[in-house]
């Protein structure tokens, strides 16, 4: 599986668990997360899983130097380490 599928999986499983918003068929990097109905704690999960199943948070993610906005933003840092 890809990180882009991987994000993606993560991301849709927390939209159900968090959020009153369905998740779409299909999605484009340019989606932003904020329109997914995630709030801090939903956000803060969704990194939670992407840790144990990709094994980091991006260090630029961690030290706030980069937020994303968007669902391509979010799967670029997970490529860019």
């Amino acid at each position: 599986m890809t990180i882009r599928e991987i994000v993606r999986n993560k991301l849709a499983s927390v939209v159900e668990e968090y959020s009153p918003v369905p998740f779409p068929e299909t999605i484009r990097d340019d989606d932003l997360l904020e329109d997914f109905g995630l709030d801090s704690v939903a956000f803060t999960s969704l990194l939670a899983q992407l840790e144990e199943e990709l094994g980091h948070i991006p260090a630029a993610i961690l030290e706030g130097d980069t937020y994303p906005e968007t669902f391509g933003e979010l799967v670029a840092a997970y490529r860019a380490k």
